[in-house]
């Protein structure tokens, strides 16, 4: 089983630290490409190359995993608008989907992150 490690680009360096966690306990794990050092002069290029780079990654994955166990402008379990777009994607390519914690409901996008069928996992302590 394949699994797709995301989530806030501000939390890259986490999302490292699990991905390198399941992969020592022998689990094919892929993550994002880190943008901080973006070879593009043009922020909206670099975005655009970042989602379809996802879409190709969430497109080999069986599963995706959300770290979203820290907290972000007041809002419990953070998931942004990248991280929602590519959890649309990897929904409508009927791939397993989980997060680390139970996302804030203040969120705008609340009831389609709930109808997506995200399992929450309770694993925090293991990473």
């Amino acid at each position: 089983m394949t699994t797709c490690v995301i989530g806030s680009m501000r939390d890259f360096d986490r999302i490292q630290d699990i991905a390198g966690v399941l992969k020592q306990q022998g689990r094919k794990v892929l993550t994002p490409v880190d943008t901080s050092g973006a070879r593009f002069a043009d922020h909206v290029q670099a975005k655009n190359e970042f989602m379809r780079g996802m879409y190709e990654q969430i497109k080999q994955c069986d599963a995706v995993l959300v770290v979203n166990d820290r907290d972000r402008n007041g809002l419990k379990g953070y998931i942004g608008p990248n991280t929602f777009l590519q959890l649309g994607m990897a929904m409508a390519l009927g791939k397993t989907l989980y997060s680390l914690a139970k996302w804030d409901e203040k969120l705008p996008y609340d009831e389609e992150l709930s109808a997506m069928g995200i399992s929450v996992m309770d694993i925090q302590r293991r990473f």
